[in-house]
């Protein structure tokens, strides 16, 4: 589907032709969650005040109000033609179609797949109901906590519990009981006093002759309804329990024949294209390939490309699993964490679980909304495959421990620009730039390698003023590419200027000054961080090629402990690089932004 698309299923999200849109600002997303939730119809001032606004409108409520529905009008205008949030008598109204909002669409498909159901075509409903619940991403609203949320929140979730359940029913009558039994048992560990879980499950069981696993379901469920609610099952549990004693011939399946399986299990194979443009880095793939293929017994093999921003760790990445994809038998997963994308919060574990989960269940059964069950199932579906994960762009450990496979014969490639040194049994591949004659031959291939004969002297300063970073090299050549009429010379001239060479590497949307800003952007807010963000732009003003942590102490004006604590922060997210016991030193690329906000006096927001 293309087009504007709002998603509450999950963190607040929009998206624009598959493209997420930055949505900032807590009044923001609940005023336009709750607008959605209402799509097509009016809604008054009045309520978006008490339930947006809560407790703490103010006697210039109503001028919030108006101010926050003129910046989603302002971001939703370039990808919606007409007017999105118009204003009605009273209150204001969300003109987008309910199949552009998840939580309609949700709704919307299940009652189709129920439809179809009682129509008899079996098949169809199983598609409508898989499309239904794979709209999930996780609690619905997740990201508000006001109280009207947490209601339609809950609301929601019953809605998707229901027709989880009921999508369980359709495939048990398809005769899939031995698929099911590992969803409705981690169903049924999340929600333990719903009692229709527990009676399919007890089905489950019973048709894949596990009678005795059946019965002590049944158990289960009473010590747990006796023990939280003070009552007994319920009537048709207590049935189907007789009924499981007896051995009933109507718990068999309608038909003696096996059925088809309504879901086929899909290899995936997730990774992104190459670039033909992939130069060098020979050490690096052979070790690469190495550790992918050394496991330790029980462990599966775990490879962590980390460096600076710019050097190419997703290309590496990516072109060396490309290379060794036919190993794994059951397919490749890629995922982007969006640690280094500008503009874009880095994913959460639960979200990045919900989309691996999304590739490995089949058929789209439905994925955990929790972190726990997430992560469980993960493991569960893991441990006996042969994978190759790839976790590109990521964040820190933290992001990246639940998403590990537990499988001994899967694999692992992450890349990073922090070092992942409390990742257990990881190897570790530091990437840095280029030296000048691979340096040269990447910005050939990019550019053309007939203009860079025609001008060597040019090519050779541009590849210099590149200080060897594969992003710039890419990025001036992108340049001149886009450009064939113009000489490699006056882009070296350009690029020469000091006050011109970070503007002048910029091309569509790549930019050093954004690769830089994400590094930043990402310091750990703990104190030291917020040094680090007063530091990074003093040591741009530094002449020498490296420093030492008493410079930057007379610099700043600090402690020297105070100093060496700031670098280190600086060391760890990449912005700084050692240069020798005691030394640092700063990429040339990276001190010319330095020394541009020193220039500006620009603060760095750093994660309170």
């Amino acid at each position: 589907m293309t087009g504007l698309e709002i998603k509450i299923l999950g963190p607040c999200e929009i998206t624009a032709n598959g493209e997420p849109v930055r949505m900032a600002g807590e009044r923001r997303i609940g005023l336009l969650a709750r607008l959605a939730l209402s799509a097509g119809r009016p809604v008054s001032a009045e309520r978006l005040l008490a339930q947006v606004w809560g407790h703490s409108a103010a006697t210039t409520a109503d001028k919030q109000l108006h101010i926050v529905v003129s910046k989603l009008r302002g971001l939703l205008a370039p990808h919606h033609d007409g007017e999105v949030i118009t204003t009605v008598p009273g209150g204001y109204q969300l003109n987008l179609a309910q199949e552009r909002i998840d939580a309609h669409l949700f709704t919307l498909l299940a009652g189709q797949a129920r439809a179809a159901r009682a129509q008899g075509e079996i098949a169809t409903a199983n598609t409508l109901f898989q499309r239904a619940l794979t709209l999930w991403r996780g609690n619905a609203l997740a990201d508000i906590t006001t109280p009207w949320a947490q209601v339609e929140a809950a609301r929601l979730e019953e809605e998707r519990l229901a027709a989880l359940e009921d999508h369980i029913d359709l495939r048990l009558t398809a005769g899939e009981h031995h698929a099911v039994v590992p969803l409705l048992t981690a169903h049924v560990k999340a929600h333990p006093l719903r009692e229709r879980p527990r009676a399919q499950l007890m089905l489950a069981l019973y048709r894949a002759s596990r009678s005795s696993e059946a019965l002590a379901v049944y158990q289960d469920t009473r010590r747990v309804l006796v023990h939280e609610l003070g009552i007994e099952p319920g009537a048709a549990l207590r049935r189907l329990h007789m009924a499981v004693l007896r051995r009933d011939p109507a718990l068999d399946l309608a038909r003696p024949s096996k059925p088809a399986p309504l879901t086929q299990a899909v290899t995936p194979i997730e990774l992104p294209a190459g670039t033909r443009a992939f130069t060098a880095r020979a050490t690096e793939i052979a070790w690469l390939h190495k550790t992918l293929g050394d496991t330790a017994p029980g462990t599966p093999a775990l490879a962590a490309v980390h460096g600076p921003g710019g050097t190419g760790k997703s290309a590496l990445a990516i072109h060396a699993a490309h290379a060794v994809a036919d190993r794994f038998a059951d397919g490749v997963l890629y995922i982007d964490l969006r640690a280094a994308t500008p503009g874009l919060q880095p994913l959460s574990p639960l979200q990045a679980l919900g989309r691996l989960l999304r590739s490995l269940l089949p058929g789209g059964d439905a994925v955990p909304t929790t972190l726990d069950e997430a992560v469980a199932r993960y493991r569960s579906l893991t441990s006996t495959r042969n994978l190759l994960v790839v976790l590109d762009n990521a964040l820190d450990a933290g992001q990246i421990r639940p998403l590990i496979p537990s499988g001994p014969a899967c694999a692992v490639i992450v890349t990073s620009r922090r070092i992942m040194a409390s990742l257990d049994s990881t190897s570790h591949l530091h990437l840095t730039g280029l030296d000048h004659t691979d340096a040269t031959a990447l910005f050939a291939r990019v550019c053309d390698p007939a203009r860079v004969l025609a001008e060597p002297e040019a090519a050779q300063r541009i590849v210099r003023q590149c200080g060897g970073l594969p992003l710039a090299l890419r990025i001036a050549a992108a340049r001149l590419a886009a450009r064939p009429d113009r000489t490699l010379a006056s882009l070296a001239d350009e690029l020469t200027d000091d006050t011109r060479r970070l503007d002048a590497l910029e091309h569509a949307d790549l930019t050093i000054r954004a690769s830089v800003e994400i590094g930043l952007r990402h310091l750990p807010g703990e104190p030291d961080a917020s040094d680090a963000a007063r530091l990074f732009p003093l040591l741009g003003l530094l002449d020498t090629a490296t420093f030492t942590a008493a410079a930057a102490s007379a610099l700043a004006g600090w402690p020297e402990d105070t100093a060496e604590a700031a670098l280190n922060q600086l060391l760890d997210a990449r912005l700084v690089e050692p240069a020798g016991p005691g030394r640092y030193r700063m990429h040339d690329l990276v001190r010319l932004y330095a020394r541009e906000r020193a220039a500006r006096r620009t603060p760095v927001c750093v994660p309170a």
